[in-house]
């Protein structure tokens, strides 16, 4: 198990979250906000990642 990758995905489930609440982002558009690289910058496994697990 690689706890990096680990924490990157859980850095971004949690920024996802706030998007979600703050922002009332639909999941696309929390995907692109995540995976832009004027904003998260994070890998598209890892938005996959916090869009399947987004309301667990």
């Amino acid at each position: 198990m690689d706890h990096a990758k680990l924490d990157y995905k859980k850095a971004a489930l949690e920024k996802a979250k706030s998007y979600k609440k703050t922002l009332d982002l639909s999941s696309d558009e929390i995907y692109e906000q995540l995976t832009s690289a004027h904003r998260a910058k994070f890998t598209t496994e890892e938005a996959q990642y916090t869009i399947d697990h987004l309301n667990d």
